[in-house]
């Protein structure tokens, strides 16, 4: 998986800041933390601010679930126009991007959550973890048979519309429900350590979701 995220140039989340795999400058970083903390009115390094959780340290994370959402959208919407199957360029167009949107959030997301959400022993917030580790390690394998049944080159040896039908089904409903538990385990571990735009900003990402 490593290999493939590396080739793909999948962006990662590293302590708040979100890389593309290059090395950035340690300069660069240091700036990007201090600029945001003069904003904040506090000169306390980025990478020591974790018993306060503000809206730029959700940003990306929300992002994140944005396009995997959009993602699952075009998924649904290619189950749905079966047994009518999408191009070779839209298949390698979903293959990419379910590398990109999918497979990296074992990676990176779960890690920066832990880095952001876990203080010292807290058996909720492990068990919270856990469950949310197991259901994007469930959702990065389906993307790989997905990406195995929709590459171009695996055209002669695509499953039947059925099987199909059920990888794209079970993949985006699958994201759909990790992206909802990420969001209320954040809300539920945070609790008073959000600043009022970062619980906004949460907030309206997962009434958004309700309404989807």
């Amino acid at each position: 998986m490593a290999a493939i995220l590396k080739q793909a140039g999948a962006p990662r989340f590293d302590g708040g800041q979100c890389s593309t795999g290059h090395n950035v400058s340690r300069k660069r970083s240091k700036e990007t933390a201090m600029e945001h903390d003069r904003f904040e009115g506090s000169v306390v390094p980025f990478s020591r601010r974790w018993h306060v959780i503000q809206e730029i340290d959700l940003v990306r994370l929300i992002g994140a679930h944005h396009r995997r959402a959009a993602l699952c959208d075009r998924l649904e919407a290619v189950a749905d126009a079966l047994p009518t199957l999408p191009t070779p360029e839209e298949a390698a167009a979903l293959c990419e991007e379910l590398v990109d949107t999918v497979m990296r959030d074992e990676c990176d997301e779960l890690p920066y959550l832990e880095k952001m959400l876990l203080r010292g022993p807290d058996a909720l917030a492990d068990a919270l973890l856990d469950h949310l580790r197991l259901r994007q390690s469930s959702d990065a394998a389906m993307a790989q048979e997905l990406i195995a049944a929709l590459r171009p080159e695996a055209e002669e040896h695509r499953p039947a519309a059925d099987a199909l039908a059920y990888l794209l089904r079970g993949l985006f409903s699958g994201c759909r429900r990790a992206i909802d538990y990420e969001q209320l385990a954040i809300m539920a571990l945070a609790g008073d350590r959000l600043t009022a735009s970062a619980r906004m900003l949460l907030v309206k990402a997962i009434a958004s979701r309700a309404v989807a």
